[in-house]
């Protein structure tokens, strides 16, 4: 079934969503560190933020009325496992790669994802990158790893559990960046990103407390409002964006786009944390803003947006 989804806006209002939702996506770092500051361990918080965003995603569906939620079983069965699995594997490799080595070595990681995406959206979405877009990834990633790499006071650190939980992060991130492009043009955004959370919401419930770990809940009302604060930025209102944008522009256009999220957070890490730039850091985010400005730019040449 193939949800009628609105072309009001088109491809660059779709472009601008992606570049919103990796904006709020930039302040996860931060929201992290000082949770885990506060007593938060990653295990509670992997669980907590989506389910905030999830509670409040479904407020804002039922308001609109409950038949923006109405889908068929398969439908329902392939947001709710397909999304629910590639967003609850995001949600926990994130929150332990940045417990585990740091934010720098996360978001390095994590920008794997638009190499992912481009490479994988051909086969299995039939968009083909062109040269130019093959062109920008490398510029973009570029700008990421320098960016990571010139932040003062933060070393990157590639240990086994940080590699490998940071991978998966990327190779999730890219997961559900292909799947939202393929769902949501089919059954819509609400529908999408709500089955898709409450998805990984369950996954989450279910395998969180298996793992090894501390599980506490935030132990002071400061503690539950970042939280809740957290889900609706970053999740709720993140989410719902970006896989509107998805359901405007081709998968690996929205993944480069967001590749803003890492300069953003550098800038907002040397406002809020005292982590400033060096030279080469700088440099990087300008690769970066370059490489995403570039896919903005050739939108009006690529007939497929």
């Amino acid at each position: 079934m193939r949800a009628s989804q609105s072309n009001a806006g088109g491809p660059w209002l779709g472009y601008v969503e992606a570049l919103a939702a990796a904006t709020l996506w930039a302040s996860s770092g931060i929201f992290a560190v000082h949770l885990f500051g506060m007593g938060v361990p990653p295990e509670t918080l992997a669980v907590l933020r989506p389910l905030v965003g999830a509670i409040l995603l479904l407020a804002v569906a039922l308001i609109r009325g409950p038949k923006t939620l109405r889908i068929d079983i398969t439908g329902l069965a392939i947001l709710g496992i397909g999304g629910g699995v590639a967003i609850g594997v995001f949600q926990f490799a994130y929150q332990f790669s940045t417990d585990a080595v740091g934010v720098p070595t996360t978001v390095a990681l994590l920008y794997l994802a638009p190499a992912i995406v481009v490479a994988v959206s051909g086969p299995l979405l039939k968009e083909w990158p062109t040269r130019t877009r093959l062109s920008l990834v490398g510029v973009t990633l570029a700008g990421v790893w320098l960016s990571v790499a010139g932040a003062e006071e933060v070393t990157a650190t590639f240990g086994t559990a940080g590699l490998a939980w940071g991978v998966l992060a990327g190779v999730s991130y890219a997961m559900y960046t292909v799947f939202g492009r393929w769902a949501t043009p089919r059954y819509g955004v609400l529908p999408t990103v709500v089955y898709s959370t409450l998805g990984a919401c369950a996954m989450l419930i279910v395998t969180i407390p298996l793992a090894p770990g501390s599980h506490a809940l935030p132990p002071t009302p400061a503690a539950w409002g970042l939280v809740i604060l957290f889900g609706a930025l970053t999740i709720a209102l993140a989410q719902f964006l970006f896989f509107d944008a998805l359901g405007r522009i081709e998968a690996s256009r929205a993944s480069l786009a967001t590749a803003v999220e890492p300069a953003v957070a550098a800038v907002l890490s040397t406002l809020l944390l005292a982590q400033g730039l060096r030279p080469m850091g700088w440099i990087g985010v300008g690769l970066v803003v370059a490489g995403v400005a570039g896919v903005g730019v050739t939108a009006r040449a690529d007939p497929r947006t």
